[in-house]
């Protein structure tokens, strides 16, 4: 059965046993209402009848008439008759059946005590009957139906019928609407399910969901959020393909290329050897940086971290990149800014030294001769705060957002080496220790990079656990 169906069924269940018990409870009440008022006035009517008998077996019919003149203007003594036995007439002149008079005196023949049937004689022996109309009547009749429709001729039962009918079709049209608005955008979500399924990534349902406000509304919001994102991935790794295609085709041709020079002039093969070799490692790093990033991009784990001595580790970083500065007859110099040597900070020292590196490589790579790379080190009340600045011609400035995307090459860095990876693992490096770097030009030349990673630190205990599993 479909959800549509079952929630159909259980709605116009609900609505039917709704309607059903809505009803008996009504007659419930309504004929307990009517039994109480039967019960009070029948205990009304036979306390009535007792002292009209006690009367008149005082003062016989003169006192019975009084005690019924008194009592003319209370409907209970309406039901109230004493019929003389000669004429057979009530005392007041009021109407009544002869075959009810007839009924009522072989009722109290054959019940002498009923209280609600009664013989007297007067002091010259005629007879008078005392009897209370609907005397058989033990309980109270079924109460006239509420549902009444004025104007149309049918009994009361058909009423009922009628009404009753209309209430249901009126319960199952109410059903049908409930249950359709509730399937109507799983039915949408479910069409652009299989239309993203199909490979449509432009696919979005949110604006078919007619201005709901519901988790129904919310969750299409949130399968327009996947798709857009899912059509960003897909674009993203296409756009990865192709500049991964790009990069390789290039030192491929240069290899096949050397591989014939190498065919044609066996002479020079030592020569062309190593140019291949210069390939063959451009290629390797090439290659090891894709698999980082990828890692870095697909992975689901975070990074394995621990308390990092902030202040050595940068310094050992700018002694290593001295051997390199140097070749390049250039300097890196480190500032440290009110910061104590002891401070921590929770990271991967791996992948942050290779964050670090990328920046002030590239710092190197973009300053000329003779220049000086500065490292400064300070902090904020939450932040460390790490400026690597350069003398280079700085970036222009519609182009700093895009620099650290992958194989993005700004025009100022068109005739350098590299693979336009090294800022795109940088800035991935730098999220997964829960921070962010930020490029600006200064002036009047240079580029500076900003890490701005948070004052966190494994708390003592955690730190012991991570140092007994380590041994």
């Amino acid at each position: 059965m479909k959800l549509f169906q079952r929630i159909f069924a259980t709605f116009c269940a609900v609505i039917i046993c709704a309607i059903f018990v809505a009803s008996f409870s009504f007659w419930l009440v309504q004929n307990t209402i009517a039994e109480n008022h039967f019960q009070q006035q029948r205990t009304i009517e036979t306390t009535l009848l007792g002292s009209i008998v006690s009367a008149f077996n005082v003062r016989g019919e003169q006192g019975a008439r009084e005690i019924l003149s008194e009592w003319k203007d209370n409907p209970v003594a309406h039901n109230v008759f004493v019929i003389t036995g000669d004429d057979k007439q009530d005392i007041l002149n009021r109407k009544i059946d002869p075959a009810t008079i007839e009924a009522a005196r072989k009722f109290a023949a054959e019940n002498s005590r009923s209280p609600l049937v009664h013989i007297e004689f007067d002091r010259w022996g005629e007879e008078y009957l005392f009897f209370i109309r609907g005397w058989n009547e033990q309980q109270i009749q079924r109460p006239p139906s509420p549902l009444f429709i004025p104007g149309l001729q049918l009994a009361p039962i058909w009423h009922e019928f009628i009404i009753l009918t209309f209430i249901i079709l009126v319960g199952l049209l109410l059903a049908y609407i409930l249950a359709n608005n509730i399937t109507k955008p799983i039915r949408i979500l479910g069409s652009g399910m299989n239309r993203l399924a199909a490979g449509d990534l432009e696919t979005r349902i949110s604006q078919q969901m007619d201005d709901r406000d519901d988790e129904l509304s919310h969750l299409a919001l949130q399968f327009d959020k996947m798709a857009q994102q899912l059509q960003k991935l897909v674009a993203k790794e296409r756009h990865l393909l192709h500049h991964v295609s790009h990069e390789m085709r290039s030192p491929l041709a240069r290899m096949q290329a050397i591989v014939g020079l190498i065919q044609a002039q066996p002479a020079k093969q030592e020569q062309y050897l190593q140019r291949l070799e210069s390939e063959l490692t451009r290629m390797d790093a090439l290659v090891g940086e894709l698999l980082t990033l990828s890692r870095l991009e697909t992975s689901n784990m975070p990074l394995e971290k621990e308390n990092l001595a902030l202040v050595p580790f940068l310094t050992q970083l700018v002694e290593d990149c001295q051997t390199i500065a140097q070749q390049n007859r250039q300097s890196v110099v480190m500032q440290v800014d009110k910061v104590p040597e002891t401070a921590k900070l929770l990271a991967n020292e791996s992948y942050l030294y290779r964050a670090f590196d990328n920046v002030i490589r590239n710092a190197m790579n973009y300053s000329p001769e003779g220049s000086m790379i500065k490292v400064r080190l300070y902090q904020d009340s939450r932040n460390w705060m790490v400026d690597v600045t350069d003398n280079g011609p700085g970036v222009d400035e519609s182009q700093l957002p895009h620099i650290f995307t992958a194989f993005y090459r700004a025009d100022s860095s068109a005739h350098k080496p590299g693979t336009g990876l090294g800022l795109a693992l940088t800035k991935h490096i730098v999220g997964q220790h829960s921070g962010k770097i930020i490029a600006e030009n200064v002036q009047p030349n240079g580029l500076r990079m900003r890490f701005v990673l948070p004052k966190m630190a494994l708390p003592k205990k955690q730190k012991q656990k991570t140092e007994k599993a380590a041994s």
